[in-house]
C-alpha cells in the first residue's frame, strides 16, 4: 500500500537537555515548552517502535502525532525529559552507547561548549524503559560506521544490541546510525538485526524504507515560532533549505580533505539569497 504524500511523520532527533547552548543541546525549559506545544495543539509524541508498529499495520504513519527519539543516552535525559514526559503520557526512544552506559561522553572530541557530561547508567536505562520508553541502539563504541570494516561494523551493531538485551532483559527493535553515516554493508547488518533505524537526513517522512527513516534535528527547531511551524506542515521549505546547505558544506569539506578542486556550489549560493530574502515568509 503507498502511503499518501500528506501523511508525513515527523521524527525529532534531541541528544542533551543543558543549557551549554552547543549544537547537540536544547535547554531543558525549551524542551518542556515544546512538549507544552504538542500537547496544546493536540498532538501526542511516541517512540519510534510505536510509529513503526502502526505502518506496518495500517499502512499509513498515525496521525498528529511525533516520534521522539535521544541520541547517545545522555544521564540528563533521566533528570530533565523523563519527568516532562510522564505529566504528558508522552513516550520516546533513546539510542543508547552500550560500552558508554555509566560513563561519560568521550568516544571523540565532544561538540564546543559542552564538555565532558555523564551518561545514562544501566540502572536508570531500566528504570526509564519501565516506564515506556524504548531503548534503542546507538552502536557499541559510536564509530562512524562508513568507516569501519565488515567485521568491525557487524561488532559495533550486534555486540551493542546483545550488551542492551543481557543487562534490560528485552529484544532491542531500533538502531540511530551514529553521525547519520550509513552504506551498503552497515545497512545489511542493521536490516539484519532491527526492525527500524534511523540517519539524520533532514525531512519528514514518508514513504521512506524503515531501515533509512529521516529525522529533524532539533538543533533547527529550537524557535518555539519554528516549532510550531513544524506541527502544521509549513516548515518543509525551510528544511529543505536547510538540507541542501547541508549537503553544500560535506561536499567542500569532502573535497578539501581529499585535494579536489570544490564543486560549483553557485546553486547553493543562490539557494542562500533566496533564503534571506524569503525569511520571514518561511521561518
Amino acid at each position: 500500500m503507498r502511503l499518501s504524500k500528506s501523511n508525513r511523520l515527523a521524527i525529532l532527533a534531541y541528544h542533551s537537555l543543558d543549557s551549554s547552548g552547543s549544537v547537540v543541546s536544547v535547554a531543558p525549559g525549551d524542551f518542556a515548552n515544546q512538549m507544552a506545544c504538542l500537547s496544546d495543539n493536540g498532538f501526542r509524541a511516541i517512540s519510534l517502535s510505536e510509529a513503526v508498529i502502526e505502518r506496518v499495520r495500517k499502512g499509513s504513519w498515525p496521525e498528529r502525532a511525533v516520534v521522539l527519539t535521544f541520541d547517545d543516552g545522555f544521564a540528563n535525559f533521566y533528570d530533565e525529559a523523563l519527568p516532562v514526559l510522564i505529566r504528558y503520557g508522552f513516550t520516546a526512544t533513546v539510542f543508547v552507547i552500550s560500552s558508554h552506559m555509566g560513563g561519560r561522553n568521550d568516544w571523540g572530541p565532544c561538540p564546543k561548549d559542552l564538555g565532558i557530561v555523564p551518561m545514562l547508567s544501566w540502572q536508570q536505562a531500566a528504570e526509564i524503559s519501565s516506564a515506556g520508553i524504548e531503548i534503542g541502539s546507538h552502536t557499541q563504541t559510536h564509530r562512524d560506521l562508513r568507516h569501519c570494516s565488515a567485521e568491525e561494523a557487524r561488532q559495533e551493531i550486534t555486540s551493542s544490541r546483545a550488551d542492551i538485551e543481557d543487562r534490560l532483559g528485552f529484544r532491542v527493535q531500533s538502531f540511530a546510525y551514529p553521525y547519520g553515516g550509513h552504506n551498503q554493508i552497515s545497512r545489511e547488518l542493521v536490516a539484519e538485526n532491527f526492525r527500524a533505524s534511523c540517519t539524520t537526513e533532514l525531512r519528514r517522512a514518508n514513504e521512506d524504507p524503515l531501515h533509512l527513516l529521516p529525522r529533524l534535528d532539533m538543533y533547527y527547531l529550537r524557535s518555539g515560532r519554528r516549532f510550531a511551524r513544524l506541527l502544521n506542515g509549513h516548515l518543509d521549505p525551510y528544511l529543505t533549505l536547510r538540507r541542501w546547505g547541508r549537503r553544500a558544506r560535506r561536499v567542500f569539506i569532502s573535497d578539501s580533505v581529499t585535494g579536489q578542486p570544490p564543486h560549483p556550489i553557485g546553486q547553493f549560493s543562490i539557494a542562500s539569497d533566496r533564503v534571506q530574502g524569503r525569511q520571514k515568509d518561511i521561518l
